[in-house]
């Protein structure tokens, strides 16, 4: 009997992409190759001929990001890694409409096109990740909206939290009742009132010298786990 070959059939798959079947050994082994040159091993003939063959360069989250082909793994027995986790957090960050409307200090963030490739980023937090550490952007570079590997390092939660922003000057330890200016600000997981002010120039002044010092106090206590460059932005930090 003469053996069944496949070769040369062009198939659609449900992201919408053109595919060839380039070898064909048998149902379960075939090689194909996508429209744009990338070439696929050892996949079924029926998830070729149902469409459920995936481009690794598609850009499936959140319109931007893509898997790319290389050693990271998104999940492993179906627990979703922590590499995978963060890079899709990073990524809702920057391009999900919904969650800009519903914290608007992230409206003008991005993430830098490197890391739309999500081998890319596994490889940076590999070599980067701390136990325990969050992601952050805006320690090493004031005012930075751009999520890349010269601007972003692993931080302890606590120091994290110092630099997340409010809305607005008047809910960043500054609150507004009838004409005068009340000063709170978090410290060690306490809220400590700094006093009422009459003009919101008065409130400022003080919460910055209050913000920076307890910036300053809280490198000293993670100077000997967290690098230099760190402490180093830390200790220069202007509100």
């Amino acid at each position: 009997m003469k053996k069944l070959d496949r070769t040369g059939e062009i198939h659609i798959t449900n992201e919408g992409y053109s595919i060839e079947i380039i070898i064909y050994n048998n149902k379960r082994d075939c090689t194909i190759k996508f429209q744009n040159g990338v070439i696929i091993k050892n996949r079924e003939y029926k998830d070729i001929v149902d469409g459920r063959i995936k481009n690794p360069y598609h850009p499936s989250v959140y319109g931007v990001g893509y898997y790319s082909i290389g050693k990271y793994v998104t999940k492993i027995k179906s627990i979703k890694q922590k590499n995978y986790q963060t890079w899709v957090g990073m990524l809702q960050r920057g391009y999900s409409q919904e969650y800009k409307d519903k914290f608007s200090t992230y409206q003008d963030v991005r993430v830098c096109e490197e890391w739309h490739n999500f081998q890319n980023f596994a490889k940076w937090y590999e070599e980067n990740y701390v136990e325990g550490f969050v992601l952050d952007k805006d320690i090493l570079f004031k005012g930075n909206k751009i999520y890349s590997p010269e601007t972003c390092c692993f931080v302890p939660q606590e120091i994290n939290s110092i630099f997340i922003k409010s809305k607005n000057n008047l809910t960043m330890g500054i609150t507004k009742r009838v004409n005068k200016f009340i000063i709170r600000i978090g410290k060690y997981n306490t809220i400590v009132y700094l006093g009422t002010y009459n003009t919101f120039e008065e409130a400022f002044v003080i919460l910055k010298k209050e913000k920076e010092k307890y910036i300053k106090e809280v490198a000293e206590v993670w100077k000997s786990k967290i690098s230099f460059k760190i402490y180093e932005a830390m200790l220069k930090y202007e509100v």
